[in-house]
């Protein structure tokens, strides 16, 4: 940190969140570090409650949490793709990483969900007795309000995902 307080864009502070940036940042450097054959995207108040929940890639992206206690033990909706997935690099690379324009609350998973569809990749999920998650309750963060652009930018994903994501300068 600098005098004064973080740097300005920074994820400290109060300012507006940006979890997929976050996420394609991370993935950069990690790639940087080894030769990772797997890599799981876990939001931290995700609790596994099932140790049969095997943390290892699949042929296709994989999405671990398909059973939290916030939602009754049930996925909310058929193209849900939040809270704990896994994607090899080549599966990440292949739709492009994350958004990076999904400032706030809500839309990055339902984006990357889309990116998957359009690159013909089919979602695989354990079954709803392994795949439970517990979520440690807290209070929403400052900063990270919903975003209310997200059901537009959704809409826009087919046309976007190309250049918004890893490829993006």
């Amino acid at each position: 940190e600098r005098a004064g307080g973080p740097p300005p864009h920074t994820q400290a502070g109060n300012a507006t969140f940006n979890r997929a940036k976050l996420l394609n940042v991370g993935f950069k450097e990690a790639m940087r570090e080894a030769d990772w054959r797997c890599v799981y995207y876990h939001d931290v108040d995700l609790i596994p409650e099932n140790d049969r929940n095997l943390y290892v890639c699949d042929a296709s992206p994989k999405h671990a949490s398909i059973a939290m206690d916030k939602f009754g033990y049930k996925l909310p909706y058929r193209g849900y793709f939040g809270g704990v997935s896994a994607l090899t690099p080549d599966q990440y690379m292949k739709i492009n990483g994350f958004p990076n324009n999904y400032w706030g609350w809500g839309g990055e998973d339902d984006d990357i969900a889309t990116r998957i569809q359009l690159n013909g990749m089919l979602i695989v999920r354990p079954s709803v007795q392994v795949g439970r998650y517990k979520m440690i309750k807290h209070k929403h963060d400052k900063g990270n309000e919903e975003n209310p652009k997200r059901f537009n930018m959704l809409a826009k994903t087919r046309r976007t995902w190309q250049h918004d994501g890893m490829n993006a300068r």
